[in-house]
């Protein structure tokens, strides 16, 4: 598992601290497998087995209400494509999309929440 430097204790926020052998370790919890992050919510999410056919209509529920203005994916190793269908269809409901590695993506996620960005985060487990 590689570790991330965390920004603190005392917060109720979800801050990556770990990630890899197929899971997370999230504000000092273990979990197996792919997540959903809010900024203050953890939750067990399983993607579609081929990411490629994830939907908005997949996200949108996930993304809490009012929904969050930007969506970070770790799709895994490396994202295979650039994921244009989707982020069109958040974008048409107002939420920004960013594509990222799930290593990159759990770094920017700690970096949004430590600035207090409104943010989520589907992260598939490598």
């Amino acid at each position: 598992m590689v570790d991330i430097k965390s920004f603190g204790e005392g917060s109720d926020l979800q801050l990556v601290h770990g990630y890899g052998d197929g899971g997370f370790r999230v504000s000092g919890t273990r979990h197996s497998g792919s997540l959903f992050l809010l900024p203050r919510l953890t939750t067990i999410w399983t993607p579609p087995t081929d990411l490629d056919d994830l939907t908005a209509d997949d996200l949108m529920p996930l993304l809490g209400d009012p929904a969050a203005p930007l969506l970070v994916l770790g799709a895994g190793e490396a994202p295979q494509h650039p994921f244009t269908e989707l982020g069109a269809a958040l974008r048409a409901h107002g939420v920004a999309f960013e594509l990222l590695s799930t290593p990159a993506a759990c770094r920017t996620w700690n970096v949004l929440m430590s600035e207090g960005r409104a943010a989520a985060a589907a992260l598939v487990a490598i």
